[in-house]
Parts: structure tokens; sequence; C-alpha cells
């Protein structure tokens, strides 16, 4: 991990473990094969897709599930260590959770999942323009 350039971005992020790293590197493979970090998002499989049968709609809205299983459970095992270590994706899923009932508050398994899609736009994000993590407070101190 050391050795690889994708590696020292992705474990800038703190939360973000070598095997964590290692795990979505290994299955995502190059980043010159993507455009933009929205394919990751559905090659994993995690984007939301409506759910509806006939004039019927369900009230949730769930995951695809169309992609890596593999690259999913990575993600995952990647995330939820970030809501105890990274203090910047504890605040962001708390004002999720904590949204007036009209901005569609989210329950857990949906944070996650919002959590998966912005993980890996982050880390295509980072990888693409070769910059370390930086917080985002740190980020809006200095402006």
């Amino acid at each position: 991990m050391d050795k690889t350039n994708e590696g020292k971005y992705l474990l800038s992020i703190p939360g973000i473990n070598y095997l964590s790293a290692a795990s979505l590197l290994a299955e995502l493979g190059p980043f010159s094969s993507y455009k933009n970090g929205k394919q990751l998002v559905k090659m994993a499989g995690t984007n939301p897709i409506e759910a509806e049968s006939g004039d019927k709609r369900l009230g949730k809205t769930p995951m695809s599930k169309k992609g890596r299983p593999r690259l999913r459970y990575s993600a995952w095992s990647a995330v939820i260590p970030l809501f105890r270590h990274n203090p910047d994706f504890r605040a962001w899923a708390k004002r999720l959770r904590e949204r007036p009932a009209h901005a569609n508050p989210l329950n857990g398994k949906e944070v996650v999942g919002a959590a998966l899609n912005r993980l890996l736009r982050l880390v295509y994000a980072l990888v693409k323009k070769q910059e370390f993590y930086r917080s985002p407070q740190i980020i809006l101190a200095v402006n």
C-alpha cells in the first residue's frame, strides 16, 4: 500500500486502514479506466433506484445491488469505522438522520448507503486530483 500511488491518498482519509484501502483498490482496479465517481457507485451497485410496479410506488428508494458484491462489502467495511474515527463523516451522517420530517430524514441503513456512495466519490476525487484528504471545516476556515 505504501508503494502504490492510489494507496497514499486513500490512507490520508481518517478512519481508513490498510486493509480497507487495499480491498477497495483491489476491487476497483486502475482509476484510469473511470471517467467520473458515479461510475464507481454504479459498479458497486449502491446507486439508488426507483422501485415501482404499475401505478404503485414503494416509499423507500432501495440500492440497485446490480454491481460487484465484494466491492460493496469492501466499501461497507470501510464506511463503518469512518463513522467512529472521522468527525466529518460523523457530522454529515448526524445531519442526515436529524433532518426535519419534510426534508426526508434517513434511518441507519439508508445513511450507510449514502455514505458508501460518498466514500466512493471521495476516493475517486482524491486519486484523480492526486490530493490528500483535507477536512471541510479547515477549508471553510481558510476561505
